[in-house]
């Protein structure tokens, strides 16, 4: 019975768990550089076989329902089944269903995230973030439609003019993205000069200026400020629901 009690008090300890998924996360990541090490195959069978008995253990001692009921439970429960056919590496020639099952594998390290579960309050926080993105989603569909439509009119444009950048869609769409995020915002337009003709070439950096400051920095700044502004009116509206439940109580001690 003692025994019993020391393996359920081992796996049910979320901390030593958290120690062992981060230990996991290190050995994944060393072992991508001696991907055909039999160490680290069997080193990472081995947590397989680890986290799966955690979940065992878990289940037999919670209960199905109450396990399934918390989040994060349901959340390592789905990696670690997703990580099971990876037990089979060590079996297997190296190929493309290696690749596959390694790459199953390496979804495991999501369990690192388990780290937030230790953050004070995270539970309010998650909630705040999730008001915050109902209160900005307008917004946010908004901006996708943005560069959307901007990466679409850029790679009728400039596609043959610098195909690496708006050869198609696709790309177009990536180049905008990144455009929008400051990643070399001065280099796009100098592209398309040093390859047309000098009035392409200023009429396209006066356009992708104009782009940039209305779509990268005023379009990003009114996302960020709705996300946050909704963040800062959930927690005074939390403020002052406590506020109005302590004069409640204290009208009720003075009628006492």
């Amino acid at each position: 019975m003692g025994k019993q009690n020391a393996i359920q008090s081992f796996f049910t300890n979320d901390r030593i768990m958290l120690i062992l998924v981060l230990v996991n996360t290190l050995a994944i990541f060393v072992g991508g550089f001696f991907e055909t090490s039999v160490f680290f195959n069997w080193s990472d069978a081995f947590f397989t076989i680890l986290f799966v008995i955690e979940a065992i253990v878990k289940i037999h001692t919670y209960g199905w329902k109450r396990y399934w009921k918390d989040g994060w439970n349901r959340f390592d429960f789905i990696l670690t089944v997703v990580a099971i056919p990876s037990l089979m590496n060590s079996f297997i020639e190296y190929d493309l269903a290696t690749n596959i099952l390694l790459s199953l594998r390496t979804l495991r390290i999501f369990k690192s995230f388990r780290l937030f579960k230790f953050i004070p309050n995270v539970n309010g926080l998650l909630k705040g973030m999730k008001v915050a993105a109902k209160a900005s989603l307008i917004v946010i569909i908004a901006f996708v439609v943005i560069v959307f439509v901007t990466s679409i009119l850029a790679s009728t444009l400039y596609s043959k003019v610098v195909p690496d950048l708006f050869g198609n869609p696709g790309v177009s769409l990536y180049t905008i993205f990144r455009y929008f995020s400051g990643d070399d915002w001065g280099a796009v337009p100098v592209r398309i000069a040093e390859n047309s003709s000098e009035l392409v070439g200023h009429l396209s950096r006066a356009a992708f200026a104009i782009v940039f400051f209305f779509g990268g920095i005023l379009g990003v700044s009114l996302v960020n400020s709705i996300f946050v502004d909704a963040m800062e009116d959930d927690d005074n509206a939390k403020i002052l629901q406590k506020l109005e439940d302590l004069e409640k109580k204290l009208e009720e001690m003075k009628k006492n």
